[in-house]
């Protein structure tokens, strides 16, 4: 009897173990991701605040004059049922009262992408292809 509760407990301890998630929501950028986040890809809201993330580490100053628009095809509503494994934004300038500007135009200022495996890219115009950021 003593036999089954010992394999009963170790079991229960992997299948516990196991179940534990790696990932954790303080954590981010340098570690971001586990290998079941990167073959199975990222929502829209993770890879909007990855972006978010990495752009203040670069300091853009102005975040406040910049909204995001999502280039994958889909709507442009963040939602939490959407997973894939890259991830496209566009950062479009903000003229207004407070950031300047002819309200009436509006423009890409830059394009992002955001991949499961936690790196950021920048679009590079010049050639054509995305850089890290």
């Amino acid at each position: 009897m003593n036999f089954f509760k010992s394999t009963f407990f170790v079991i229960l301890a992997i299948s516990l173990t196991a179940c534990h998630s790696t990932y954790q929501s303080g954590q981010m950028m340098d570690s971001i991701v586990d290998n079941s986040t990167v073959m199975t890809g990222i929502t829209e809201q993770t890879a909007f605040e990855w972006l978010l993330i990495a752009l203040k580490k670069q300091q853009v100053a102005d975040l406040d004059c910049l909204k995001f628009r999502i280039e994958n095809g889909k709507d442009s509503d963040i939602a939490e049922s959407n997973i894939a494994a890259v991830w496209d934004f566009a950062a479009i300038e903000i003229h207004d009262e407070n950031c300047g500007g002819d309200p009436d135009i509006t423009h890409v200022r830059d394009r992002y992408q955001i991949s499961s495996n936690g790196s950021v890219r920048i679009y590079d115009v010049k050639n054509a292809h995305y850089k890290p950021l």
